[in-house]
């Protein structure tokens, strides 16, 4: 998630400010549910197509402008498909606004942020940068993502992978997960949270559309290692080199057969702390 534009809510109530994040996205774009909830509203907001959900947690999610064709009340689980970013001028560029209150307060915005494990930073500011990255246990830059089962990259059904237990929402090829699922754990255990996934299985339509957002930093769709499901992108400290999160993982991923492939270390081609493979 890239966020274009803070939050930056008013000292008061009644002045002006910006009570939400707005994140890129492009028009046509599925939303999909962060957590699991009902639809609270559907329609327009001053001109503008807005969709809310309250999630059973109690909060209240807007989104504008978007669209569904969900009916109130009706009931999903998180990562379930709710909507599309419809076409909206809410900024220069195609963008989805979110804004979050509690469903019993009159409104009080809280910095969604928080809810979508946003890091204030993904890469490290250059004076942190180590000298050299460590050296982990049994590590390798190979990965043995690739075709498998005669599927097609990013059309491979659901009833051919296995959702992930430790990030709901998610998921792999089944070996993969059930692999990923005890390296989560083991996270767990010395970190006290499971890995913070942002990203697993990608299907095309979702290629088609990264890279329409991201240029040069996603896959040419059809040939993204999440087409495969066998790739995951990570949060929660993993996405910074030099965090004690990201060497834990360098030095025990590869136990469980996950591996930072050699083009996303820090002196790869495209450094990405956060793009992990599996390579069995």
């Amino acid at each position: 998630m890239e966020i274009i534009e803070a939050f930056d809510p008013p000292d008061k109530p009644w002045l002006r400010g910006h009570r939400g994040i707005d994140v890129l996205a492009v028009d046509g774009e599925p939303l999909r549910a962060p957590t699991g909830g009902s639809i609270r509203f559907r329609g327009s907001v001053a001109g503008t197509p807005t969709v809310s959900i309250e999630t059973d947690s109690g909060h209240v999610v807007s989104f504008q402008p978007a669209s569904t064709e969900r009916k109130k009340g009706d009931e999903f689980a998180a990562g379930e498909e709710i909507g599309v970013v419809a076409e909206g001028t809410h900024c220069e560029k195609s963008c989805l606004h979110i804004g979050v209150w509690t469903a019993e307060s009159n409104k009080d915005y809280i910095d969604p942020a928080q809810f979508f494990g946003h890091e204030q930073s993904i890469l490290l500011p250059l004076k942190r940068k180590p000298a050299e990255e460590p050296a982990g246990g049994s590590d390798s830059t190979t990965s043995g993502a690739g075709a498998w089962g005669g599927h097609s990259n990013g059309r491979i059904p659901a009833s051919a992978m296995c959702p992930l237990t430790t990030a709901p929402g998610h998921m792999l090829r089944c070996d993969a997960q059930k692999a990923f699922d005890r390296l989560s754990h083991a996270f767990e255990a010395r970190f006290k949270v499971p890995i913070s996934v942002t990203d697993s299985y990608r299907d095309y339509a979702t290629q088609v559309i990264l890279k329409k957002r991201k240029g040069r930093m996603a896959a040419t769709p059809g040939t993204s290692n999440h087409g495969w499901a066998l790739a995951v992108d990570l949060g929660g400290g993993i996405n910074s080199f030099g965090s004690a999160q990201h060497q834990w993982m360098r030095a025990n991923a590869p136990k469980f057969g996950w591996i930072h492939p050699g083009w996303a270390r820090q002196t790869g081609s495209l450094p990405e702390p956060w793009h992990w493979e599996f390579r069995k």
